[in-house]
């Protein structure tokens, strides 16, 4: 790898959030209804400029904002989401107790295992629902004072509702406690250098799937002005894109798509689970007989989870259900209001396509 490519690879580590504009509903339509990110930064450092969001100074890494964002147009990444569960998920395999706090509320005694996160509103639901999937022996550390004299003021608000999203989906529920139980068959260890040395593999893991995503090219999102254009070199620019996502994935085994990044967990514990997959826990778009086939939910969908097809003159529009994650700018967007979200069945989202409307 070349020096830039590795100097654009410690730029990615260094940043705690990664921008992706070409993702955010705001920047790609004044209509769409969605300003999550804003309404939930603790310090309000988050502001929009014509093309751009900008993050000032004041931001504290707490990570609401990726969870806030349907899109994940900002992606939180000083620890991945993906990282954070897989070495939760580590802990209570591997131990009969383990509590979950956060980096502002530590728990002292040594004697006990944790794991900690820079803020328990990092966590979406579909996080949540992994670990209430697979760590029946995890509990949440919280004191009695709470969040209330914590700076990221509407953490606390961000945790309970996506952890209470989390359980209902799950049909389950986490343990909250302020006060620490020791177990008799606990095993007593040094935290602080398994602490270390998580963190310095984790580190080097990290950095080394930055440098694969950057050798191949795939950092790269398309813009919906892109997406209108039909020259032969933007579409092999897009296949080339297309193949090199699905090599890094095959080697990495996660999403190299920002979007999916929330979504991979959702469809994991879909896999075999038919109680769950029966649920209507998720929104699709509908669309009405009134449509007008103008193409523009399938321009601007920044996922494409929408694709128009013409052919003999008859235009279908095609749905690609994991790829939609309810960011309603389908639905804000359409000038027939033809386009409605509905609830439906989990099961949908392991189609791989779904027919919604065709006129001749």
């Amino acid at each position: 790898m070349d020096l830039l490519k590795w100097v654009k690879v410690m730029d990615q580590k260094m940043t705690s959030v990664r921008v992706e504009p070409n993702l955010c509903t705001h920047l790609i339509s004044p209509k769409s209804t969605c300003h999550s990110c804003v309404e939930y930064c603790p310090t309000k450092s988050i502001s929009f400029t014509k093309k751009q969001i900008e993050i000032d100074a004041h931001c504290l890494e707490c990570g609401i904002c990726s969870t806030a964002c349907p899109t994940n147009a900002l992606l939180f990444n000083r620890p991945p989401l993906a990282q954070v569960l897989s070495e939760i998920v580590h802990q209570c395999e591997q131990n009969e107790q383990v509590y979950l706090h956060c980096e502002k509320m530590p728990v002292s005694d040594k004697n006990v295992v944790t794991a900690s996160v820079p803020c328990l509103g990092m966590i979406p639901r579909e996080a949540w629902l992994s670990m209430l999937n697979k760590c029946q022996n995890l509990t949440i550390y919280h004191a009695d004072a709470g969040c209330s004299s914590c700076e990221v003021k509407t953490g606390e608000r961000v945790w309970r509702k996506e952890l209470q999203a989390g359980e209902t989906m799950a049909g389950s529920s986490i343990k909250i406690t302020s006060t620490i139980t020791h177990s008799a068959k606990q095993k007593p260890f040094d935290k602080d250098r398994r602490a270390f040395l998580s963190s310095f593999f984790n580190e080097i893991k990290a950095t080394n799937r930055l440098a694969l995503k950057e050798t191949l090219g795939s950092t790269e999102v398309v813009s919906y002005q892109e997406k209108r254009q039909e020259d032969k070199v933007t579409k092999l620019k897009r296949e080339l894109g297309e193949v090199s996502n699905q090599i890094y994935e095959k080697m990495t085994n996660e999403s190299a798509l920002p979007y999916m990044n929330k979504r991979v967990h959702l469809l994991a514990q879909l896999q075999g689970n038919d109680t769950f997959q029966k649920q209507e826990d998720i929104r699709l778009p509908l669309i009405k007989p009134n449509c007008d086939f103008c193409g523009a939910c399938t321009i601007l969908c920044p996922t494409d989870a929408l694709k128009m097809e013409t052919e003999s003159n008859q235009h279908s529009i095609t749905l690609y259900p994991a790829k939609c994650v309810d960011c309603s700018l389908c639905e804000d967007i359409c000038f027939t209001n033809s386009i409605q979200l509905q609830h439906v069945q989990n099961r949908t989202l392991l189609k791989q396509e779904q027919k919604l409307l065709s006129q001749s």
